[in-house]
């Protein structure tokens, strides 16, 4: 079963997304695996990972955002159901204070195997840390709506979000070179 890695497109007026940078860096050295660049769209978004993810039914779910102003490649460990968007989506929305599904977990946890890609990444020489806050932005929606329709579906794979700097603090090449080796973490053996 393949790998399906999901990436984010440019929005708040900007040209690009460094997610959507580095996913197309990875798919040159790692063509396997399945890919979508997804709306920065919260309808649209957890609607096409949902369509991606039963027609696929990957081995394991990388999502890549990028974080503005990090250093660090950031680990998320902890999905909220909560929206409280701060800019609109591409859409116009600006969802505030509203559950990612009514009737859920208040959280999910990040299925990956964080500590050992933590591990693996520092001795690479990359600057990663463990993160409990992905933003209640389209990033949090998109990785609770996916580890949701995960458990609601019974589907047991690793999954989780990522959160990346900009290309200026961890050039393109680079931050692919982490995520393919989270892959290889990632796969069950």
């Amino acid at each position: 079963m393949p790998v399906l890695v999901t990436a984010f497109g440019p929005f708040g007026g900007r040209t690009q997304n460094a997610s959507s940078l580095v996913l197309h860096e990875l798919r040159k050295s790692l063509p396997e695996i399945r890919t979508r660049i997804l709306p920065v769209d919260a309808v649209l978004a957890p609607s096409r990972l949902r369509q991606a993810l039963r027609r696929i039914r990957p081995s394991a779910l990388i999502m890549l955002g990028e974080a503005v102003g990090s250093t660090k490649i950031r680990l998320e460990q902890t999905a909220w159901n909560l929206k409280n968007f701060d800019i609109p989506d591409i859409a116009g929305r600006k969802p505030t204070g509203i559950p990612v599904r009514v009737g859920a977990h208040e959280s999910m946890a990040s299925t990956l195997p964080l500590q050992a890609i933590h591990t693996r990444l520092e001795r690479m020489g990359h600057g990663v840390s463990f993160s409990d806050d992905p933003g209640r932005y389209l990033c949090n929606q998109l990785f609770f709506s996916a580890m949701d329709f995960l458990e609601e579906n019974e589907i047991r794979i690793p999954a989780g979000f990522i959160h990346l700097p900009l290309d200026k603090n961890l050039p393109t090449t680079s931050a692919a070179g982490a995520i393919a080796e989270m892959i290889r973490i990632s796969l069950p053996r």
